[in-house]
């Protein structure tokens, strides 16, 4: 089988090690706001400079070269491209294309995300889709993991917001047999929030692990040029790394480069602009260099409906960061930068993420798939739809789609004209028909457990 191959690079070996350096030294003079006398003293044990007056940590560079050390010797890239799977990013807002309207999500929309879901196997977790409006604010992510856990066949999750909720979630997933893992988030530039140190703290000595997640906008919360927010995110990440491995003990050794640009026109942060490509491959660069997987906020779009700059802005970004060697892209189902999410949109993100599946998985060289006895028996001027041989390949050598169409436009004219958005607003339809009927997916008993934990949490939070 041969599969796509590709070495797409933006920046030399010499310009990676400048950013490289310049992160480092970021970190060992300027270092990283850490407002959490805890983490302070693990980052001093650790190796770190602290002041704890002003609650700053700085990292020496011997120091962070050996954490890089360390994740080198695992290094591996000799691979071909990877497959790509579509996750879900929660959101506050649901849009709704056909009306073109925009409302707060609730239980019912979550509900109807974990059915969905259900239909689209290049999304393999059925995350809360948003935050329910209908439920207190200060346990929705409670609200939102306990139906997750209860009703969804692939699992999922949703970003956990408040310290006192977070407890009740590891409780959950323990229930499950599962780990949960908390996203360690930077607030750029070079800083931590006292609650995402206190939650860390908290899934650490629960053995839960952290993931990391710097999101860096270049020209507000970074600088301006793609160089700068690459060295800005380089530092994030390492920094991140550091400060995970002083609380726990563990290595989150991937190169998050999920940062932005903001679009100068609206000062809106920018998710479709053309410097995602340059980031997305910048990134799959750094994450070669360190020696560790890698992935961006590609395949994310400014376009507030599903047209051709939708299309377009997911292709272009999406195609040249994993080309350079990325793993992940950014969440899906989103309706521009964060505006909302979009069931359709979902779909849709669904299909084409198919569709490059089917093209990266590459295709065989054989006697069977070369044909040559079979073009010499079908001869000149004869055709090939009706032989054994086409019947055979169907499922390996071709790819149907259930939403891109491919008729002629008679035909289209005489089927009604439908067109992209009224044939993923059919199906989403379809698909969900009957989720507010859906039951459990896990025993009785584990369920029972689920609702005990989260109306004790309810309980202790809203009192």
């Amino acid at each position: 089988m041969n599969k796509i191959i590709s070495n797409v690079e933006v920046m030399s070996q010499d310009e990676i090690v400048m950013i490289h350096n310049a992160a480092l030294t970021l970190l060992e003079t300027t270092g990283i706001s850490v407002p959490n006398a805890e983490c302070l003293r693990r980052c001093k044990r650790a190796g770190a400079t602290v002041d704890m007056d002003k609650e700053v940590v700085r990292i020496p560079k011997s120091s962070m070269e050996n954490l890089i050390d360390e994740m080198r010797k695992k290094s591996d890239h000799a691979r071909p491209v990877s497959r790509l799977s579509g996750g879900i990013s929660t959101q506050i807002f649901i849009i709704d294309y056909k009306t073109k309207t925009k409302r707060l999500g609730t239980t019912d929309d979550i509900m109807k995300g974990i059915q969905f879901v259900k239909f689209l196997k290049n999304i393999p977790g059925s995350s809360a889709v948003t935050y329910p409006s209908d439920v207190d604010s200060r346990v929705s992510d409670l609200h939102a993991y306990k139906l997750v856990y209860t009703y969804s066949e692939k699992g999922g999750r949703a970003y956990i917001l408040n310290p006192e909720a977070a407890n009740y979630i590891m409780d959950m997933a323990e229930t499950m047999g599962r780990k949960v893992t908390y996203l360690f988030e930077t607030v750029s530039p070079l800083r931590l929030r006292r609650e995402t140190l206190e939650m860390s703290l908290m899934f650490a000595d629960r053995g839960h692990p952290l993931g990391i997640g710097p999101m860096i906008v270049g020209g507000t919360t970074g600088p301006l040029t793609v160089a700068g927010t690459l060295t800005l995110v380089s530092a994030e990440v390492l920094a991140s790394m550091f400060i995970v491995h002083a609380i726990n003990g563990s290595i989150p050794a991937c190169y998050v480069g999920c940062s932005h640009s903001t679009d100068l026109k609206t000062m809106l942060c920018s998710f479709g602009s053309p410097n995602m490509v340059f980031i997305g491959i910048g990134a799959a660069q750094m994450g070669k260099f360190y020696g560790i997987p890698s992935g961006s906020n590609a395949a994310l779009t400014d376009a507030l409906m599903p047209d051709f700059q939708c299309g377009f802005e997911k292709a272009f970004s999406a195609v040249f960061s994993m080309l350079a060697g990325g793993s992940f892209v950014g969440g899906q189902g989103l309706v521009g930068a964060d505006q909302g999410f979009s069931f359709e949109q979902l779909l849709i993100d669904d299909e084409w993420i198919d569709a490059y599946n089917y093209a990266v998985s590459g295709y065989e060289v054989s006697e069977e798939t070369i044909a040559l006895e079979l073009m010499e028996r079908v001869g000149i001027g004869g055709n090939f739809i009706a032989e054994e041989h086409t019947v055979e390949h169907i499922s390996d050598s071709w790819w149907k789609s259930r939403l891109f169409e491919r008729y002629s436009f008679d035909a289209w004219k005489a089927g009604g004209s439908s067109e992209l958005l009224d044939r993923a607003a059919d199906l989403v339809e379809k698909y969900t028909e009957g989720y507010r009927r859906q039951t459990p997916a896990v025993s009785g008993s584990t369920a029972d457990e689920l609702e005990r934990i989260y109306r004790a949490g309810v309980k202790k939070i809203l009192g």
